[in-house]
């Protein structure tokens, strides 16, 4: 769950981003996992759901290897966009606080470093640093026969 205000605008990194309606310090969480917003899904129960929708939930959610689950922001948190120095940083896959990396005034586009965010990123190698389809990037970040089994 967002803990600072945001909205979604268009963004230059790719797509839509979730931007600041709020200054924020340097190391003041902006996200935190609350399953009160938040939601997580076992690939079992993914694939229970119409194919449209186990699309959306492999594109949005981060997958936490260890879990062997699917971590959902419910809100803007899931427009994060990638970048390679971005300024918000983890404390953990999916569950850990994401932190300011830096002092962010208002109007910032939120960025994260989906390598440290998601573990099939980080073991698969999947690159979002180009713009692509949906489509294209659900099936990245769906966990490799290697990583599933």
């Amino acid at each position: 769950m967002l803990l600072v205000g945001t909205e979604l605008r268009p963004s230059n990194i790719h797509g839509i981003g979730v931007f600041l309606l709020e200054p924020v310090r340097k190391g003041e969480p902006v996200w935190r996992f609350d399953s009160r917003v938040d939601r997580i899904y076992s690939e079992e129960e993914i694939a229970t759901l119409p194919d449209h929708m186990q699309e959306f939930l492999h594109t949005y959610s981060t997958w936490h290897e260890a879990t062997r689950l699917w971590i959902l922001c419910g809100d803007n948190g899931r427009h994060f966009n990638h970048s390679d120095t971005p300024n918000t940083l983890s404390l953990g896959v999916g569950v850990g606080d994401d932190v300011a990396a830096e002092d962010l005034p208002a109007g910032t586009e939120l960025t994260t470093n989906y390598n440290l965010i998601c573990d099939n990123v980080r073991i698969n190698g999947a690159s979002y640093l180009s713009a692509s389809s949906a489509s294209r990037r659900a099936s990245e970040r769906r966990p490799s026969p290697a990583t599933a089994a």
